[in-house]
């Protein structure tokens, strides 16, 4: 069984990685849903403080789910690719 000092490197290329893309991605999602359905919301008439309140959690859900994806895409990018020595490996 592997240790936390042997598995740091690993974690830490997971860790960055999609960290700073789920950031990223959350502050896009985020905006672009929210200038959508404010834009549209504006147009039809909807009261502005529940425009404010619907864009805000849905661009908040959109930015959870955009940050899990990319955790998935880089966790499975690292599987069976050498990191420090290492190797990620699934094993069913």
């Amino acid at each position: 069984m592997a240790t936390a000092k042997e598995t740091r490197r690993i974690a830490w290329a997971i860790f960055w990685r999609a960290g700073l893309t789920g950031i990223l991605l959350g502050f896009i999602c985020g905006f672009v849903f929210g200038f959508v359905v404010s834009f549209i919301g504006a147009m039809a008439g909807v009261d502005r403080q529940l425009l404010q309140k619907v864009s805000g959690w849905g661009g908040g859900i959109l930015g959870l789910i955009a940050s899990f994806l990319a955790l998935n895409y880089f966790l499975a990018w690292s599987i069976g690719r050498p990191i420090g020595g290492r190797t990620l490996s699934l094993s069913v």
